[in-house]
């Protein structure tokens, strides 16, 4: 009997599986740099911003450094490229990522302490809704503060939220960065 009772149990712990597990379709992505790059729309250097946290909350402070200043009364053409590089041997593209789930994503731009630069969005969603991976940035006279970079998932893209004010959006915070910048004449 007590053979019995322990094959009925064994069994159905394996005939349940894993039928039971939740299914999560989009995880939050793991984002471990950040690199965004500026380019100038005449002549001028192209400015990289970039953030690295290989090891994301662990004893490793993420790095952040900007290449260079950005220049007076300029328009310049924004790009940005994430990636999960958690395993050094196997790094994954989150920007490909985003780009498949760009109703489910979109980017914030946020200057602050006198950052005298607006941005505006270069792209959209499959719907027509901005995502933010590829931006216009035009800057005033020189000035000094950060632009803070932040991605939602899941925002409520007819929130009406903007570019530089990400009040209502709601969503997950997959990443917040924020920069240091110079502009300088």
């Amino acid at each position: 009997m007590l053979r019995i009772l322990l094959f009925l149990c064994v069994l159905t712990v394996f005939a349940c599986g894993n039928d039971d597990d939740p299914i999560i379709p989009n995880e939050e992505e793991i984002i471990t740099d950040l690199v965004y790059v500026l380019t100038p729309a005449d002549s001028g250097s192209m400015v990289t911003m970039t953030f690295s946290d290989p090891d994301g909350d662990g004893a490793q402070e993420a790095q952040i450094t900007v290449s260079d200043s950005l220049m007076a009364n300029t328009t310049y053409s924004g790009v940005l490229a994430l990636t999960n590089a958690s395993d050094p041997a196997n790094p994954e593209n989150i920007t490909a990522e985003i780009l498949d789930e760009d109703e489910e994503h979109q980017f914030f731009f946020v200057p602050g302490g006198g950052l005298n630069a607006t941005l505006a969005y270069g792209d959209q969603d499959s719907d027509g809704n901005p995502v933010g991976i590829i931006t216009e940035v035009q800057t005033g006279s020189a000035s000094d503060g950060t632009l803070r970079i932040i991605l939602r998932h899941e925002p409520d893209k007819s929130s009406g939220a903007t570019i530089s004010d990400p009040t209502g959006a709601g969503g997950e915070t997959d990443i917040e960065v924020t920069f240091p910048v110079t502009i300088t004449n």
